[in-house]
C-alpha cells in the first residue's frame, strides 16, 4: 500500500522495535538483515493492518438484542436506552470482545466516535488486547431538533447521562487529548462532535479550533438520512455541509462521517474544501434509504475525494464484512468500486482520517509495524492470481494467522496472545444478559430456545 502500490510476490518485512526497517524482496532483505526472529508466512498475504475509521465499539453488544435498532415501538427500551444503560464493566467487556474480533478480521486500529461513557475502562481493554485506537469525549451536542428524523437515537435516559448542553460540550472538547503526550500510546485522543445538526455554530467552530490547535482531526456525522438533511435545511436556510463551509469548519482538518444524503451544493463543498469522508456501508444498508438517497461514493473517489471505510456498529456482522458490503452497495447502483479502491479505503485512507497517515496504513520504512499475516492454506485464498481481490473480498476471519501491533505479536496461530478469548466471550455474553434484564428487554428468540 505504498505510493506505487507495489506487491512483492516473494517479499519480506524487516522490523526493528516498533517500526518497519525495510520492505522488499525476500532474497534482498535476508541478505541485508540478520534477524533475531523470523515469522514464516508460508506464501500467505502480508498486509498493513486494516483500520476501521468509524466504530461505536460498544455497540457490538447489540447483536441479537434488537431486530431493528431504528425501531421505537416494539421494545420497552430503544437503542438510545440501551446505550445509556451501560456500566463501566459493560463497556470493558464489549470493547475487549470487539477488539479480539477485529484482530481476527485483520484490523489493528479503530476510531471510536465519542460514544464511550468511560474511555478509561475502554482504553484499558484496548491496551490489554493490544490494538490501537482513537477516542473522543462523550456525545458533544447542544441542539436536538434533528433527532426528530432519528427517534431511536434519543431517549430521556441517554440525554440524562449526556446532556444536550453547550457548556458541557465546550468544557470537554479537549478531554482526551492528553493521551497524545505519549507518542507511543496505543490509545490516542481526537475531537468528535456528534453532528447531524446537533451542534450549534459556536460548538462547531470551537471544536474545529481545538482540533487545529492540537493537530488532530475533527470528525462529525452528517448526511445520515434524508429527513435529517431536510430538518437542517429548514432550520438554517442552507444544507449542512454548505453551512459548515460558511462557518469555516469544513476543510482538510475535517472528516465527515456517513454522507449518505448530500445535495449538489454539498458535493461541491466536499470537493472544494478538501475534507475527507468516512462511509459506513453496512449502516447504509440497515437504514433502508436506497430509494431515497443517491449513491455517490464511487463518483467521489473519481473526483479525488479521500474516502475511508467504517463499520459504524457491528450489529449484524463484523468489521471484516465492510469491504464486501461496500462492493455490494456499489454494484447495486451499477457504479462498482474496485478491490484496489476498497483496500485503499481500509488502509491508507483510514490512516489519513485518523490524522496518522505518516505513521500507519502501509508497509513502508519508518512506519509503525502494524502487520497482518494471512494463511495461504485456506480455500478462499485460491486461486491466488489476484491478491487485492483475495484480500478485499474473499479472505475472511479464519484466514488471519498472525497480527503485530507496534512490532509486538498480539495474535498468533489464530488466537490472542494477551487475553483468554473464552473468558472475553463469556464476560461479554453475561454483560449483555444483565443489561437486558435491567432494561426489561426479553432476549428470548422468536424460535424456541431449549435449555
Amino acid at each position: 500500500m505504498d505510493a506505487e502500490r507495489r506487491i512483492y510476490s516473494s517479499g519480506a518485512v524487516a522490523i526493528t522495535g516498533s517500526r518497519i526497517a525495510a520492505v522488499g524482496r525476500d532474497a534482498d532483505l535476508t541478505e541485508r538483515f540478520d534477524a533475531k526472529r523470523t515469522l514464516d508466512a508460508r506464501g500467505g498475504i502480508v498486509h498493513p493492518g486494516f483500520i476501521d475509521a468509524h466504530n461505536h465499539i460498544v455497540h457490538t453488544s447489540c447483536r441479537g438484542v434488537f431486530g431493528n435498532i431504528h425501531d421505537t415501538g416494539s421494545s420497552p427500551a430503544n437503542f438510545a436506552d440501551w446505550k445509556a444503560g451501560v456500566t463501566e464493566a459493560d463497556e470493558a467487556a464489549a470493547t475487549a470482545l470487539a477488539c479480539v474480533e477485529m484482530l481476527r478480521c485483520g484490523f489493528t486500529m479503530f476510531i471510536e466516535p465519542g460514544s464511550l461513557f468511560s474511555t478509561e475502562a475502554a482504553a484499558a481493554a484496548i491496551e490489554r488486547v493490544g490494538l490501537r485506537a482513537l477516542v473522543a469525549p462523550l456525545y458533544l451536542w447542544d441542539r436536538r431538533e434533528c433527532f426528530d428524523a432519528m427517534p431511536a437515537l434519543e431517549s430521556p435516559s441517554l440525554m440524562a447521562r449526556a446532556p444536550i448542553d453547550l457548556d458541557r460540550s465546550l468544557a470537554q472538547l479537549d478531554q482526551e487529548l492528553q493521551r497524545n503526550d505519549d507518542p507511543d500510546a496505543l490509545v490516542r485522543g481526537y475531537v468528535f462532535v456528534y453532528g447531524v445538526g446537533t451542534g450549534s455554530p459556536e460548538l462547531l467552530q470551537a471544536a474545529h479550533a481545538c482540533a487545529r490547535a492540537n493537530d488532530v482531526p475533527l470528525h462529525l456525522h452528517a448526511g445520515y438520512v434524508p429527513e435529517e438533511a431536510e430538518i437542517y435545511r429548514a432550520l438554517n436556510g442552507t444544507s449542512q455541509l454548505v453551512h459548515l463551509r460558511e462557518l469555516g469548519v469544513l476543510d482538510e482538518q475535517t472528516v465527515v462521517v456517513h454522507a449518505n444524503a448530500l445535495d449538489d451544493d454539498e458535493e461541491a463543498a466536499v470537493s472544494e474544501s478538501g475534507c475527507q469522508i468516512v462511509w459506513c456501508p453496512t449502516a447504509f444498508f440497515s437504514l433502508g434509504i436506497g430509494g431515497r438517497s443517491r449513491f455517490m461514493m464511487a463518483e467521489r473517489l473519481r473526483r479525488g475525494v479521500r474516502v475511508s471505510l467504517g463499520t459504524d456498529g457491528s450489529f449484524d456482522g463484523t468489521p471484516g464484512d465492510t469491504m464486501q458490503a461496500a462492493r455490494f452497495v456499489a454494484q447495486t447502483y451499477a457504479d462498482p468500486v474496485s478491490a484496489e479502491a476498497l483496500l485503499e479505503m481500509q488502509t491508507v485512507n483510514a490512516a489519513a482520517a485518523a490524522g496518522l497517515e505518516s505513521e500507519l496504513g502501509s508497509l513502508e520504512r519508518g512506519k509503525r509495524a502494524d502487520v497482518v499475516v494471512r494463511s495461504a492454506q485456506v480455500a478462499e485464498a485460491h486461486p491466488d492470481n489476484n491478491p487485492p481481490h483475495s484480500l478485499a473480498l474473499r479472505l475472511g476471519t479464519g484466514s488471519v494467522e498472525t497480527v503485530l501491533v507496534n512490532g509486538e505479536v498480539v495474535f498468533s496461530g489464530g488466537q490472542s496472545t494477551s487475553v483468554d478469548e473464552l473468558i472475553v466471550q463469556r464476560d461479554a455474553s453475561k454483560s449483555v444478559a444483565a443489561r437486558a434484564s435491567r432494561l426489561g428487554i426479553d432476549l428470548q428468540t422468536d424460535w424456541p430456545l431449549d435449555g
